[in-house]
């Protein structure tokens, strides 16, 4: 690791998964060697959740000096080793994203959400969520990527019908989107589909 990386938990009492999520990430931040800044804080009140997140349940995870990548639910099981690289990711800041993108993703004139429905026990998704989490992390916050844990959070699979996981969703507002693959995705395709949104009316 080079840069220094923050990570906020939020994190509450009535929350089965947050006291793992917040073992899991003490233990990362003591690996570091100082690379990790980690911050805890306690939301209990539902309202207050919904109002910052748009869902009313934790763990929420960020991570970056933007928020650009988010957990909604733990990063557990298959998870477990994304969360590892987009760390690390953050903190080189080698994307491997040709300049070309990396400008257009920059200088996007509206903020673009890539929104990837895990399950912990699929062997497919991390390599979704990295595509993901990569894409943010080279658009300094230009494209937020919410990693989306569905046996926690069924009400946002159900909305899009998930049958399958991975399931990438686009949109200019949270959840509010559509699906752009089933499956692991193209990184060319969605990364040209992001600047397409960014720069034009297109939801």
């Amino acid at each position: 690791m080079v840069n220094v990386v923050k990570i906020t938990l939020y994190s509450g009492k009535d929350c089965e998964l947050c006291e793992p999520t917040e073992e899991l990430l003490k233990t990362l931040v003591e690996l570091s060697r100082g690379k990790i800044s980690l911050e805890i804080k306690e939301v209990e009140d539902k309202e207050e959740i919904k109002k910052m997140f748009d869902v009313e349940r934790l763990p929420i995870i960020l991570i970056g000096d933007n928020g650009e990548v988010r957990y909604t639910g733990a990063p557990l099981g298959q998870e477990g080793w994304a969360l590892l690289e987009t760390i690390v990711t953050m903190s080189t800041r080698d994307v491997q994203i040709s300049e070309e993108y990396l400008e257009k993703l920059r200088n996007l004139e509206k903020s673009i959400r890539i929104e990837t429905i895990i399950t912990p026990a699929c062997p497919y998704c991390p390599y979704a969520v990295l595509i993901a989490n990569k894409i943010a992390i080279a658009s300094n916050g230009k494209v937020i990527s919410d990693v989306i844990e569905a046996h926690e959070f069924p009400e946002i699979a159900e909305k899009f019908e998930v049958m399958a996981v991975p399931t990438v969703i686009l949109s200019t507002e949270p959840y509010q989107g559509k699906v752009f693959s089933i499956g692991v995705p193209k990184e060319k395709e969605l990364i040209e589909k992001i600047i397409e949104m960014g720069t034009s009316e297109t939801q």
